[in-house]
C-alpha cells in the first residue's frame, strides 16, 4: 500500500542560522534579526503529512551564553527572532503506480468450457501474487467483457464490451455477481477480489462462434462505454497502469477463417489501448493466452484456431507484454511470470500530466 516517508530538506537553512552573513548567497528565506555577542545555532526540517500530503516545517534554536562582562556580571541576552517566511507549497506527492485497472476479456464460445475452469481456478493465485508483489498499489479495477455481445448482461447494456455482472448459459456459473460492492459492473479493491471473480469470469460457454476478443478490448476501453452513464462508467483511470488480458483459443483479426471476426489488426488494437492511456504506452501491458506457432499450444494449421495476431498484438507492448499457451493444463507457472511483467511494468509507469 502507499507508505509515507518523512523527509528532510533544505540543508542550507543550517548555514543561514549558523552566521547570519548575507554574503554566504542565503536564499532560504531566514534571517537573524538581532546579533548577539553570544553564539546560536538552529535545526529545522520539513515533513509531510500523510492525510494532506502538505508540508509543514519546525525550528529549534539554541543560544549559547555570552561571556561575562569585567564587573562580573552576565550582559543581558537579547531575544533572537527569525524571519522563517512562508513554508513553499509543494502540493501532494504521486508516487507513481498506485492504481491498477484490469481488463480479462474472456472467450465464451463452445470449447472455452476448460481454459474458464483453469483461469478461475488459478486467479486467486494470481491476484494475491500482484498484490504481494505491487505493495503501493491500493486500488484495483477488474472488469471482465466477453468475445461476444453477451446474452447475460443487461440488455441496456447487451454490446460488446460491456462488463459482465451477471451470468447465464451452458458451463456458466449462472449466478447474479453483480453490481460490486461499490455499486460498479467491475470489481474493486472493497470486494472479496477472488470470490467475486469467479462467479463473473465464468461466463461460460454458449457465446457466439464469431469470436472478436480484440474489438471487445477496444470496446471495453472506448470513452464511449467508461463515460459518465455508460455502462463501463469509470472503469478505466487515467492515473492507473491497464492490464489487458485476453483469454481464447481462436484466431482473430486478418486471415481468419471465421466469418464474422475482429476488425483492425494488431497495430490498431495496440493504437486503441495506447489512446486509452494518453498516448503513453509504459502505463499498458498486455497478457494473452492463445495458440501459437513454436508455443506449447500449436494452432491445428487450419487458420481457425492460430492466435498469431494476438501474439502480435503482445508483442508490440515490448517488455509490457507477455504470452501463454491456452491449452496449458495449469495456468499458475505462467501467471506467475506475468505478475513479474506487470510489476515491472508498474516500476516504470509515467504518471499523467
Amino acid at each position: 500500500m502507499r507508505t509515507w516517508t518523512s523527509l528532510l530538506v533544505f540543508s542550507g537553512l543550517l548555514l543561514a542560522c549558523g552566521n547570519g552573513s548575507a554574503s554566504d548567497g542565503d536564499s532560504t528565506g531566514i534571517e537573524p534579526t538581532t546579533s548577539s555577542p553570544g553564539t546560536s545555532s538552529s535545526t529545522s526540517a520539513t515533513t509531510v503529512s500523510p492525510e494532506t500530503g502538505s508540508f509543514s516545517s519546525s525550528s529549534t534554536v539554541t543560544t549559547e551564553p555570552a561571556a561575562e562582562d569585567d564587573d562580573g556580571e552576565d550582559p543581558p541576552e537579547p531575544p533572537i527572532t527569525f524571519d522563517i517566511g512562508v513554508t513553499p507549497d509543494f502540493g501532494e506527492f504521486d508516487d507513481g503506480c498506485n492504481a491498477v485497472d484490469f481488463l480479462f476479456v474472456i472467450d465464451n464460445s463452445g470449447s472455452m468450457g476448460g481454459a474458464q475452469t483453469n483461469l478461475v481456478a488459478n486467479f486467486p493465485a494470481f491476484i494475491d501474487g500482484i498484490q504481494a508483489t505491487l505493495v503501493d498499489v491500493d486500488s484495483f479495477h477488474v472488469g471482465i467483457a466477453t468475445s461476444d455481445e453477451y446474452a447475460g448482461t443487461p440488455v441496456a447494456c447487451r454490446q460488446l464490451g460491456s462488463l459482465v455482472t451477471t451470468t447465464a448459459g451452458a458451463d456458466s456459473s449462472n449466478s447474479m455477481c453483480g453490481p460490486f460492492t461499490e455499486g460498479f459492473p467491475y470489481i474493486t479493491e472493497q470486494d472479496d477480489l477472488s470470490t467475486s471473480f469467479q462467479c463473473a469470469a465464468r461466463v461460460g460457454t454458449s457465446g457466439d462462434a464469431g469470436e472478436r476478443p480484440m474489438n471487445a478490448v477496444e470496446a471495453a476501453i472506448s470513452p464511449a462505454l467508461n463515460a459518465e452513464g455508460a455502462c463501463n462508467e469509470g472503469f478505466i483511470r487515467d492515473n492507473a497502469l491497464l492490464v489487458v488480458v485476453v483469454i481464447t483459443d481462436e484466431a482473430d483479426g486478418p486471415g481468419d477463417t471465421d466469418l464474422v471476426t475482429s476488425t483492425g489488426d494488431p497495430a490498431s488494437w495496440y493504437q486503441s489501448v495506447l489512446d486509452a492511456k494518453g498516448g503513453i504506452a509504459e502505463n499498458a501491458a498486455a497478457l494473452v493466452l492463445t495458440n501459437y506457432v513454436d508455443g506449447p499450444c500449436p494452432p491445428s494449421g487450419f487458420g481457425s484456431d492460430d492466435g498469431v495476431n494476438l501474439v502480435n498484438f503482445a508483442g508490440l507492448f515490448g517488455e509490457n507484454g507477455f504470452v501463454a499457451g491456452i491449452c496449458e493444463p495449469d495456468y499458475a507457472p505462467s501467471f506467475a511470470q506475468a505478475t513479474a511483467v506487470i510489476q515491472q511494468a508498474c516500476e516504470n509507469f509515467i504518471p499523467p500530466g
